[in-house]
């Protein structure tokens, strides 16, 4: 049986609908990244966007859900150029580099990292939210365990547990971009990827190197 075909003007009404989502979202990553979530208004965000309160209130119930639209929005940016550049690789060492710079900050006030502190701050109280970062925390190390699973294979790393080398790896990755994100004198972007790797190489370098 043949699909039912939708309406031309449902179908343009729904898109209408995502693109004014999509820039609502954008719109909010904007402020909270400029303010932080608590000194951001509803009717900063409308305005921000071009749109009306009333438009903004029906697409997102709070800020709340904004802030995790908004980070979601991010990471779904931030794994696309993964796929895009680091699956490509073939050299293990090059496509672990490759993440490491894809993942970390790239100097102080980093947008996507000062959006992350405004989600852990909230998933502290909110278990919501605390859900949606475990979600997204879970799916970024599982890409580095995959990449550490490609090098393993080829006899680049050496990990009897890629997903916990995943982990310490991420949290260094995390740890040093926090630092640099909030302006530590002592680091710079390439820095932090020097740092990173230089874990990488102890916790994955084959014995015989």
């Amino acid at each position: 049986m043949d699909a039912i075909e939708k309406p031309a003007a449902v179908t343009k009404r729904q898109e209408r609908g995502a693109a004014r989502e999509k820039a609502i979202v954008s719109a909010a990553a904007e402020l909270i990244t400029e303010r932080g979530l608590a000194n951001i208004r509803v009717t900063d965000v409308a305005q921000r966007a071009g749109m009306s309160t009333g438009h903004v209130t029906y697409y997102f119930r709070s800020k709340t859900v904004l802030l995790m639209r908004a980070i979601q929005q991010s990471e779904d940016a931030f794994i696309d150029e993964v796929e895009a550049k680091v699956h490509k690789i073939r050299d293990p060492w090059k496509r672990l580099t490759k993440f490491i710079e894809l993942s970390a900050s790239n100097g102080t006030h980093d947008p996507g990292w000062v959006l992350w502190f405004e989600v852990w701050a909230n998933a502290a109280l909110d278990p919501e939210v605390a859900t949606l970062h475990e979600e997204l925390d879970a799916r970024s190390c599982g890409i580095l365990a995959e990449v550490i699973r490609y090098g393993c294979e080829r006899g680049a790393f050496a990990s009897e547990d890629p997903e916990l080398t995943a982990t310490l790896l991420s949290a260094s990755i995390d740890g040093l971009s926090i630092q640099l994100t909030l302006g530590a004198a002592n680091l710079t972007g390439k820095k932090v990827v020097q740092l990173c790797l230089e874990t990488a190489r102890a916790l994955l370098a084959p014995a015989d190197q």
